[in-house]
């Protein structure tokens, strides 16, 4: 692998695409996102992670591809221009913000061109307008310096700037969509590895190219002398002298004969030593690995050629699903070996693998509701060093999905958790992959902030189907005053689910008269008869022990009892159903689920208030 953190082109990152906005652009309206050295987009299908690296194409690239489908529609019609913006900060080696363009870049960019903000921190305000020309059939391109980033009481979109004066050739934009493949990469002169290929003969010293083709040229006759095959192929192809009008001879060249035509012949080979094959053996996950590091190869030999000290210039890298076609553990390498090119990175991902690996601050949220695209990020600065370790191993370790979710459901126990899922599915006719909707078992009322402040984050609808027991309420007022820094109600959450009467899930379930189902899911899983046999042995047995008011005078603590385990009353057999799920609670949930579907009652209320309510925010539920 290459050292890329000894690349010359590490000292010419020396700014930062610190913000973006774009409208006007596919599903993007007054869309606005920040970025880091390497950005890692999440979110689900349709949310418009590709169009974000579209339109820094648009801005920093070409715009062949452009056509009027790429115009937003919205129930206000289609519009007929698109703007994407860029504020460009100066940054020091380690990434943070400093106050001033280094030489290279004040003189790059034009002392008139960069703007001074109210830290009196140097940036340049880059505006691309495309309007569509109805009579043209075309659009028209207009760059621009803004006046200002933003101004009180104008939309961003009206700002005002200059015609731009800024060379387009300092950033170095490439994109590498999610159809790569180092195949077609052979083939295509137009390639980054066509690119390289083309030009190798460049590389070569003169005298080493004279000599290296009297090599190729001694070879090509050995391979023709010695096979009976390839002499009657050449003695055949003499005949063309005889029907043609020149002075020309045919050659069999079963080796390129000239170095610049190496780009023809050259074969990629991957096994070991003795069996190799080359990559068109290969399958799609090879092959596509193979074409971003030779994309890294690219980008190595390009910073290689410049010189920072005295050339402006920024690689700017849009990397569409790197991970397609990998399997898991490959694609935990891709992050290292994005992270480590030189330039701006923009990653767009599906993977749980990929933003895993990322740092937090480099992750965004992108997520779409209604017709409106958001785009968050994580608080990185507001969160101590255990609540970052929180989330990374709670969410994105252990539940990366969560990132590509329409709605995150959360329970503090196994048995809403798996019953949840079962019960969505019946409501709505969907399973919660179709729905969009992940369900999570936080493993307790307590560690709700992790997933909360994510999802909170990244503009993702979170709900808690929560016990009421006084603990689990203590807990979920303590996480709504951290996450809204103010006191708030529990029974104004409309997106808290609390279980009335300070009972768990099991005793909901009973008190919603599902006594008849979950006798039968307990027999289902624990065999016929064993309610009965539970009941003979435990009846007047202790349960647990609980702490009282009493002291003891000599050592001065807490007196504790034991609690009696009591089924001969009235509402016994009841308390045993209590205990048995209790005890039970990692294999009940889904027998239990659907035992209550089988026995075509309505779900429990407080289910289909839960359900009700995410259909008000998921509009395709």
């Amino acid at each position: 692998t290459f050292a890329y953190n000894n690349f010359n082109c590490l000292l010419m990152q020396k700014i930062l695409i610190d913000e973006i906005r774009i409208d006007g652009f596919r599903g993007l309206k007054d869309f606005k996102m920040s970025l880091s050295e390497t950005t890692v987009l999440t979110g689900m299908n349709n949310v418009g992670k590709t169009s974000v690296l579209k339109a820094l194409q648009l801005l920093f690239g070409n715009s062949s591809f452009l056509s009027t489908e790429d115009l937003h529609i919205d129930k206000n019609g289609k519009s007929n221009c698109i703007i994407v913006d860029a504020k460009i900060v100066a940054i020091d080696n380690a990434g943070k913000r400093i106050p001033n363009f280094s030489d290279v870049w004040e003189i790059a960019f034009g002392a008139d061109n960069i703007k001074m903000d109210a830290e009196e921190h140097a940036y340049v305000p880059l505006r691309v307008k495309y309007t569509f020309q109805t009579l043209q059939n075309s659009f028209n391109r207009d760059m621009q310096i803004l006046n200002e980033w933003d101004s009180a009481g104008i939309a961003w979109q009206d700002l005002k700037g200059k015609k731009s004066t800024v060379k387009g050739d300092y950033f170095q934009f490439h994109y590498l969509d999610a159809k790569r493949d180092i195949q077609d990469d052979l083939k295509a002169r137009t390639s980054y590895l066509g690119k390289m290929l083309g030009d190798v003969v460049s590389n070569y010293d003169p005298k080493d190219v004279a000599e290296l083709e009297q090599k190729i040229s001694s070879l090509n006759a050995e391979a023709i002398e010695k096979s009976d095959v390839l002499k009657n192929i050449q003695e055949s192809l003499k005949g063309i002298d005889a029907t043609m009008d020149s002075s020309g001879k045919v050659y069999v060249s079963p080796f390129a004969k000239k170095l610049r035509d190496l780009n023809k012949s050259l074969t990629i080979h991957y096994g070991t030593e003795d069996s190799s094959f080359t990559m068109d053996y290969h399958g799609m996950g090879t092959r596509s690995w193979s074409s971003m590091l030779s994309f890294r190869a690219f980008v190595k030999q390009m910073c290689d050629s410049k010189k920072p000290e005295d050339e402006a210039f920024l690689p700017i890298i849009a990397i569409e699903e790197p991970e397609a076609h990998l399997h898991p553990n490959a694609q935990k390498q891709l992050y290292k070996q994005m992270n480590e090119m030189p330039g701006i990175k923009i990653i767009s991902t599906h993977s749980p693998y990929v933003a895993a690996c990322a740092e937090l601050s480099e992750l965004r949220g992108m997520y779409k509701a209604a017709e409106k695209t958001i785009c968050g990020s994580l608080p990185v600065a507001e969160l101590t060093p255990e609540e970052q370790r929180k989330i990374r191993q709670a969410v994105l370790t252990s539940n990366g999905e969560l990132l590509f979710a329409k709605g995150i459901v959360l329970g503090e126990g196994e048995t809403e958790v798996q019953a949840l899922p079962i019960f969505c599915q019946q409501h709505w006719g969907l399973t919660p992959v179709e729905s969009g909707l992940s369900f999570v078992d936080a493993k307790g009322c307590g560690n709700y902030y992790p997933f909360v402040v994510l999802a909170d984050a990244f503009k993702i609808p979170w709900y808690i189907f929560s016990d009421g027991e006084a603990k689990a309420q203590k807990e979920l007022k303590k996480l709504l005053e951290r996450i809204y820094n103010e006191d708030k109600e529990l029974a104004e959450q409309k997106n808290i689910f609390l279980i009335p009467d300070e009972k768990d899930f099991e005793g909901m379930l009973l008190d919603d008269g599902y006594k008849d189902e979950i006798e039968k899911a307990i027999e289902q899983l624990k065999g016929e008869g064993y309610i009965d046999k539970f009941i003979r042995e435990n009846n007047h047995k202790p349960k647990k022990r609980e702490k009282t008011s009493k002291v003891c005078e000599s050592c001065h603590q807490n007196i504790f009892v034991d609690i009696e385990r009591i089924y001969d009353n009235e509402d016994g057999r009841l308390t045993a159903l209590d205990d048995i799920m209790e005890k039970n609670k990692a294999q009940l949930g889904p027998v239990l689920a659907n035992c209550i579907i089988e026995s075509g009652k309505t779900l429990p209320p407080l289910v289909i208030k839960l359900f009700d309510g995410i259909k008000k925010d998921i509009c395709h539920v």
